[in-house]
């Protein structure tokens, strides 16, 4: 059976917001039977008891890590055996995802979107990933055996898995439509040229216009199916990210 994943760590995500409204799309959006498996610190905590899940605590690393991606090699130990498919707690899944199972035999990824101006951009963004398990467990040995050295070396998670496959021939990027970014290419139609799409304060959004459609509140293309959030702002403090929620989970935001 296909095993679907999260990551729960630290305070920015709560299970019963934000695991919970993945658990909602992916009953939703995916057609196929699942096993749902969140790995968190908090493995008592009384919500996952509420749905159909396997609680994967966080493993003891080598040295203190304070960005809760760096729990995200974890997902490629022995804890899983077959095909895995992973999701980000910050995405919006927007309609049906079957696709994303059976894509590539190889290890797929989403191409980092600073792709959107530099298109030949050579860095993942692994907000979406699926790979089939016993053929990445290195990725976990690895950073298991030299986590110090590695969070020294690179900013994240993405660095570290980029890196691993730069000589290797086995990594391919999801259709750039399937999984989009939100502050970039589906806020107001995209922005027009590179940039963070922050005010130079650093407040979300920037100026109208710098967006392709600036009276469009977003542009979904219809073979979009994930929309990712990354950096600011975050979904659940957007009209776009409030619309789509669950009803159930809209009542907790409220």
């Amino acid at each position: 059976m296909l095993d679907v994943a999260c990551v729960c760590v630290g305070d920015k995500y709560t299970p019963e917001l934000h695991v919970k409204q993945l658990y909602t799309a992916l009953h939703k959006h995916l057609q196929q039977p699942f096993q749902f498996n969140v790995i968190t610190d908090c493995p008592d905590h009384s919500f996952y008891k509420t749905i159909d899940c396997r609680i994967i605590p966080t493993p003891d690393l080598a040295i203190q890590v304070y960005k809760p991606w760096w729990y995200k090699p974890y997902l490629f130990s022995k804890i899983f055996k077959e095909q895995v498919l992973y999701f980000d707690l910050d995405v919006i899944i927007v309609n049906d995802i079957q696709n994303f199972t059976n894509y590539s035999d190889k290890f797929c990824i989403c191409q980092d979107f600073n792709r959107r101006w530099i298109p030949n951009y050579h860095v993942s963004n692994s907000s979406i990933m699926q790979w089939y398990a016993p053929n990445y467990y290195e990725l976990w040995d690895i950073f298991s055996a030299q986590t110090s050295d590695i969070v020294k070396k690179y900013l994240g998670d993405q660095d570290y898995i980029t890196n691993y496959f730069k000589d290797r021939t086995d990594l391919i990027w999801w259709p750039h439509n399937w999984a989009m970014s939100f502050k970039w290419e589906i806020f107001r139609g995209g922005l027009l040229q590179a940039g963070t799409g922050l005010t130079k304060d650093g407040k979300w959004p920037a100026e109208p216009d710098l967006y392709a459609y600036p009276e469009q509140p977003w542009i979904i293309p219809e073979d979009c199916s994930v929309v990712v959030f990354h950096g600011q702002p975050d979904p659940w403090v957007t009209e776009f990210g409030k619309q789509h929620l669950a009803p159930d989970v809209q009542q907790l935001c409220a």
